[in-house]
C-alpha cells in the first residue's frame, strides 16, 4: 500500500526517510519497521517505499554503526554489508580501498573509482582523481546511509557499481547530549561529543571528535580531528538545514611491504614516511518546500574546499657511481647517462649507495555547486505516480603540484632530503571542471502489485587542464588540453508483489565516468608517466560506460527480512594502467606507464542476505559471489628477474584485488536490560595480486576474522563498552602487488610480491555519558 502523501504527514514522512527499517537499528524489545523509505536521488526528499525500488538497497542507521563499534563507515560496511571487502593498500585503517561488487572507492589517486559517495546530497568524491577519503566523513554525524546497487544514473558520474548516500543528524531527529571516549591497542585514543536539541521550529546539532593512534606498524602514527554542525528549521510545509563539516587529518600509511619482510617482521615497513595530510571545509545548505499537497521542491547548494599534501619516501632507479648520482646507462653498465649530483660525497653518499626520492605533492581543490528537483505526486490514469525532475551544476578548480627530491636512506629506511630536485619530475597543473546534469525518474503503479520505474540522467562534463610539466618544458596553456564528455544514461525497472510479504524485482541501468585528469594526462605511449602525477598534453581517452542488469526477490517473514539477487555489470572502454618497463625509458621514479582504454570488463554475481530479530537477539547474515573478469585480450609487460616479460590477458581472466566469496555473520544478544554482547564474523576468499592480470601466479590466501563487542548500561546516563578485533589473532593479507624489494638498503629479498598485512588482535574499552 502506498504511503498517503499529504502536508500533514510531512514531518512523519521525513522522519521515516531518515530512519530506514534495517533490522539492526531496532532495540531488542521493538518490532521491525513495516515500511522502509529510500530516497531515489542524492537530494533525498520524499523517497519511495523500499519494496517499490527495482534493485537491492542496503541501509543502516547511527544505532547500527554505534552497536558495531566500527572505527568508521568503511569498517562498518566491511563487517556487515554484502558484496563489500577491503584492500589495505596503504596499511592505515583510515585509508582503505573499499570494494563493492568489485568496484572501488579509494583515497589513492589513480585508482579506477567506480562508486559515488554523497553527504547530504553533495558528491564528495574528490575533484582530482574522484578519490574518496573516508576520514572526511565524521562517523558521529551520520544519521543514516543507503548503499544503492548497480549503475544508477540518478547518482551521477562514477556510479558504475554503486552509490553510497549519507544523511547527517539534526536536532529534531537526534536530540540530547553525550560524551564518549575509548582507549586501547596501538595507542589509539578517541573522544567524541554530541549535542542536539530543538525549540519550536528551530534546532541545532553539533558533534566533534579527535582520534589518534600510533599504528600497529612501525612509523605509522595518525591523527584525525572531525567537526560537524547543523542548524535546522522546520514548519508544516518547509525545511531548511545549514551544515558545516571541518576535518583535519594527518595519516601515515606506509603501504605494502615485501612478502619476505612481512614473514620476518609483520610490523616492519619497507620505506617511510608515506604521509598524507587532508584539510576539509565544507558548507551545505539544503531545503525543501511543499508547494501543495502533491508537489514538493528540494534544493541544495554547497562550497567545499579540500586541500591535500603528501610526502612519500621511496626507492628509486638512481645510482651512485664514483662521486656522482644519476641514471645509469642501460647499454653501458657502470656509466651514468644523466647526472643530477656531481659531488655525491658532499651529501654523504658513497659509491654504490642506495638512492631514495622524497616524492611530494600539494593539491588544492575548491568546488561549489547547486541542485534543484521537483517531486510530483499526482495520480496518472487513476494510479499512484511519483515523478522527480531535477538539475545540478558543479564546478571545481584544482591546483596540483608535485616534485621529487633526491634523498638518502636512514638506518630505518626512512629518507633524508638533499635539497636537489629532479627537474623532469616537477609538475604544476591546473584543472577546471564543469559538470551539468539533467535527470528524472518516474514510478508508476501499473496495478495494485506491479510498479514501473524509469528515468535517466544527462551528464555534460568539461575538463580543462593547463600548467607546466617536466620541469616547465611543456606548457599546457599553449597546447591546450580540454576534454568534453557528454552522455544520457537511462534506467528502467519493475517490481511485482507476489504476496504482501514477497516482491520480485528487475532493473536495467547505465552510468558513466569521465577519465580523471591523472588518466587524461598520462595516455601518450611515448611519454610514460610516474603514476599518477605527471601532466602532458596527451591524446584523449574515452569515458567508461557501465551497463547493469539485476534481478531478485526480497521478502519478510515475521521478524525476518531476506533478499536474494543476481547481477551483471559490463564496463565498456574500461581504463587500465599499462606499466612501461622498456630499457630505453629512463626516469628516476618507479611505476612508469600509461592509461589506455580496453574494450570491456565485467562483474557478475550473486547476493544473499537475511536479518531479523528473535526475542532479545538481533542477527544478520550476508553472502556474495563476485566474478570480476576481463572481457578483452591484451598484452602488458612486467619486470621479472631483471628481465622484461610480456603477459597476455585473455577473456575471462580475473581482475586482481577482488575476492570471489564474501561471507558476513553478526549477532547481538541482550542478556539483561543492562548487558548486551555481540559478534561479527567474516570470510573473504583468495584474490590475485595487482600486476598478475594474466592470472599466472599464486593468489593471496583467503582469510576469516571474528570480532567481539559488548555494552553495559550502568544506568540511563552512563554506559561502558568494549570490543576485540581479530579475536583469534589471525595473520592475513588482503592486498598484494609486484614491486622491487631490492630498492632499499639492509634487505636481501628477491620475491617481487608485496602485501598489505592485516592488523593483529586488538582491544579497546570506553564509556559514554548521555544527558
Amino acid at each position: 500500500m502506498a504511503i498517503p502523501f499529504r502536508r500533514g504527514v510531512l514531518p512523519a514522512l521525513l522522519a521515516t526517510a531518515l530512519s530506514p527499517g534495517f533490522s539492526l537499528a531496532a532495540e531488542p524489545d521493538l518490532q521491525l519497521e513495516s515500511i522502509e523509505v529510500i530516497s531515489l536521488t542524492p537530494l533525498h526528499g520524499v523517497g519511495l517505499e523500499a519494496d517499490k525500488i527495482p534493485s537491492n538497497v542496503q541501509t543502516a542507521t547511527a544505532e547500527d554503526i554505534e552497536r558495531s563499534q566500527a572505527l568508521d563507515i568503511s569498517d562498518f560496511m566491511n563487517q556487515t554489508m554484502g558484496s563489500v571487502s577491503i584492500n589495505n593498500a596503504q596499511n592505515n585503517p583510515f585509508q582503505p580501498d573499499l570494494k563493492f561488487r568489485g568496484f572501488t572507492a579509494s583515497p589513492l589517486v589513480g585508482n579506477a573509482q567506480g562508486i559515488s559517495v554523497y553527504q547530504d546530497g553533495v558528491r564528495i568524491n574528490e575533484p582530482f582523481g574522484d578519490a574518496v577519503n573516508f576520514e572526511l566523513l565524521p562517523k558521529s554525524a551520520i544519521a543514516s546511509m543507503n548503499m544503492m546497487s548497480g549503475s544508477n544514473p540518478l547518482f551521477g558520474l562514477n556510479t558504475l557499481g554503486g552509490a553510497l548516500s549519507i544523511q547527517t543528524k539534526n536536532g529534531f531527529t537526534h536530540p540530547g547530549h553525550s560524551l564518549e571516549a575509548y582507549t586501547g591497542s596501538f595507542g589509539r585514543d578517541s573522544g567524541t561529543i554530541e549535542s542536539g536539541g530543538s525549540d519550536g521550529n528551530f534546532a541545532y546539532f553539533v558533534t566533534g571528535s579527535i582520534t589518534k593512534e600510533d599504528g600497529w606498524r612501525d612509523f605509522s602514527p595518525s591523527r584525525v580531528e572531525q567537526f560537524f554542525s547543523n542548524l535546522s528549521y522546520r514548519n508544516e510545509t518547509s525545511s531548511l538545514d545549514f551544515g558545516i563539516t571541518a576535518v583535519d587529518s594527518d595519516l601515515n600509511g606506509n603501504g605494502a611491504s615485501p612478502i619476505e619482510l612481512v614473514r620476518d617482521d609483520r610490523e616492519a615497513v619497507f620505506t617511510h614516511p608515506d604521509n598524507t595530510q587532508n584539510e576539509l571545509r565544507m558548507f551545505t545548505l539544503n531545503g525543501s518546500h511543499w508547494v501543495n499537497d502533491n508537489m514538493m521542491l528540494s534544493a541544495n547548494s554547497y562550497y567545499r574546499r579540500s586541500d591535500r599534501s603528501t610526502f612519500n619516501g621511496d626507492g628509486s632507479e638512481l645510482s651512485v657511481i664514483g662521486n656522482q648520482v644519476g641514471e645509469e646507462d642501460d647499454d653501458n653498465p657502470g656509466v651514468l647517462d644523466e647526472i643530477f649530483i656531481g659531488d655525491a660525497g658532499a651529501f654523504g653518499f658513497a659509491d654504490g649507495d642506495f638512492v631514495a626520492l622524497n616524492n611530494t605533492s600539494k593539491t588544492k581543490q575548491d568546488s561549489y555547486g547547486f541542485g534543484l528537483q521537483s517531486t510530483f505526486l499526482d495520480n496518472v490514469f487513476g494510479r499512484d505516480n511519483q515523478l522527480i525532475v531535477g538539475a545540478s551544476y558543479d564546478r571545481s578548480d584544482v591546483k596540483h603540484s608535485s616534485q621529487s627530491e633526491i634523498a638518502q636512506f636512514t638506518d630505518s629506511r626512512g629518507t633524508s632530503g638533499t635539497g636537489v630536485i629532479v627537474d623532469e619530475t616537477i609538475v604544476d597543473g591546473k584543472i577546471n571542471t564543469d559538470t551539468f546534469s539533467l535527470f528524472f525518474t518516474n514510478t508508476h503503479s501499473l496495478t495494485e502489485r506491479l510498479d514501473l520505474t524509469f528515468g535517466g540522467r544527462y551528464n555534460w562534463i568539461q575538463i580543462d587542464i593547463s600548467g607546466t610539466s617536466e620541469g616547465g618544458e611543456q606548457d599546457l596553456n599553449e597546447s591546450g588540453n580540454k576534454h568534453v564528455f557528454k552522455r544520457f544514461n537511462p534506467t528502467a525497472g519493475l517490481t511485482y508483489a507476489l504476496r504482501d510479504n514477497l516482491t520480485v524485482y528487475g532493473n536495467y541501468s547505465e552510468s558513466n565516468r569521465a577519465p580523471t585528469p591523472s588518466e587524461l594526462t598520462c595516455s601518450e605511449e611515448s611519454s610514460p608517466c610516474s603514476y599518477p602525477n605527471a601532466f602532458l598534453a596527451d591524446p584523449p581517452l574515452d569515458d567508461v560506460v557501465a551497463r547493469t542488469i539485476e534481478t531478485g526477490l526480497r521478502g519478510q517473514n515475521g521478524n525476518m527480512n531476506w533478499n536474494a539477487g543476481v547481477f551483471y555489470t559490463q564496463l565498456k572502454d574500461d581504463l587500465f594502467f599499462f606499466p612501461d618497463v622498456e630499457d630505453e625509458v629512463n626516469d628516476p621514479r618507479l611505476t612508469l606507464g600509461n592509461f589506455d582504454n580496453i574494450d570491456k570488463t565485467a562483474r557478475a554475481g550473486l547476493e544473499l542476505g537475511v536479518n531479523g530479530q528473535q526475542d532479545k537477539m538481533l542477527w544478520f547474515a550476508n553472502y556474495s559471489y563476485v566474478r570480476a573478469t576481463f572481457e578483452d585480450s591484451f598484452l602488458y609487460a612486467r619486470e621479472v628477474d631483471d628481465e622484461v616479460e610480456t603477459f597476455e590477458v585473455k577473456k575471462g581472466d580475473r581482475l586482481p584485488g577482488i575476492p570471489e566469496h564474501n561471507i558476513k555473520i553478526g549477532v547481538d544478544y541482550a542478556f539483561t536490560p543492562k548487558l548486551s554482547l555481540g559478534a561479527t564474523a567474516s570470510y573473504h576468499s583468495s584474490q590475485y595480486y595487482r600486476g598478475d592480470e594474466a592470472n599466472e601466479d599464486k593468489k593471496i590466501s583467503g582469510y576469516g576474522l571474528v570480532n567481539l563487542h559488548g555494552r553495559y548500561k550502568l544506568n540511563k546516563h552512563v554506559q561502558f563498552f568494549a570490543k576485540v578485533d581479530n579475536l583469534f589473532d589471525s595473520e592475513y593479507e588482503n592486498f598484494g602487488l609486484y614491486g622491487e624489494p631490492d630498492e632499499a638498503p639492509g634487505l636481501d629479498y628477491e620475491d617481487p610480491r608485496f602485501v598489505g598485512a592485516g592488523a593483529p588482535r586488538a582491544g579497546w574499552i570506553g564509556f559514554k555519558v548521555t544527558l
